[in-house]
């Protein structure tokens, strides 16, 4: 997971609702905003994110992702009606992008991964997980270079689960990525991976790298083998 600083809220947006507003219309999200009024909240979102899932951290662009919100939009109805202290389905701080724009055919979604699998799921006003939004975030994960993850707090596990962030397309992606940027017929030396620790994570012409807290730990992991092997070698020629 990457930490998302949220931006400024798209005008047109914030328009579309005074506009319901001062015309007495209640106004909800599913029903209220088409394709034309989505458009440059997406837009605002991949901005901010730098072009990557919220959950997944894959490569997302306006053709392959969809707005979710971190808390149910249906659950954030019914609190309001209910009266209960919450966000509102039409609130932008509530809201990210993630990858796929539609939940693929012919597969349950508790089979599947990132917001598709999160789905409605949301207990404990979601104080069991982390969120994209949180400081920390990134440092309730740990990814090797075999693009597994695990959690290293509870709440972290519970997030890799309620995410499916171990589905084996996602480690296989995750693998691929840190395997084409390591090497693995002849891996980047010592300076290079310094290097690249330091920057990997930082955006770059507008966009973060796909994958890219993935690739610093798997970047870190390498990093300790080539120092243990220049240590190893260096002892070697000693003798």
């Amino acid at each position: 997971m990457k930490r998302i600083t949220k931006g400024d809220e798209p005008a047109s947006f914030i328009q579309t609702k005074l506009e319901n507003e001062k015309a007495g219309i209640q106004m909800r999200y599913d029903t209220g905003l088409g394709t034309a009024e989505r458009k440059p909240i997406k837009k605002a979102l991949l901005k901010e994110q730098g072009f990557i899932c919220a959950y997944t951290l894959k490569r997302i662009g306006l053709d392959s992702c969809h707005i979710e919100h971190l808390k149910p939009e249906e659950l954030c109805r019914n609190h309001m009606e209910e009266g209960i202290e919450t966000v509102s389905d039409l609130d932008y701080s509530n809201m990210v992008a993630c990858f796929p724009k539609v939940a693929p055919k012919g597969i349950p979604k508790h089979k599947y991964f990132g917001a598709i699998k999160k789905d409605d799921n949301w207990v404990n006003n979601g104080d069991d997980y982390i969120l994209p939004l949180q400081t920390n975030c990134e440092d309730h994960f740990k990814y090797t270079k075999s693009g597994d993850v695990e959690g290293v707090t509870d709440r972290g596990n519970n997030t890799i689960e309620l995410l499916g962030l171990r589905h084996p397309i996602l480690i296989e992606d995750r693998k691929n990525a840190i395997d084409k940027f390591i090497g693995k017929a002849a891996p980047i030396k010592k300076a290079k991976t310094t290097q690249a620790i330091s920057e990997i994570d930082k955006i770059s012409g507008g966009k973060y790298a796909e994958f890219c807290i993935p690739l610093k730990h798997a970047l870190q992991e390498h990093l300790v083998y080539l120092l243990k092997l220049e240590k190893k070698l260096k002892f070697a020629r000693k003798k």
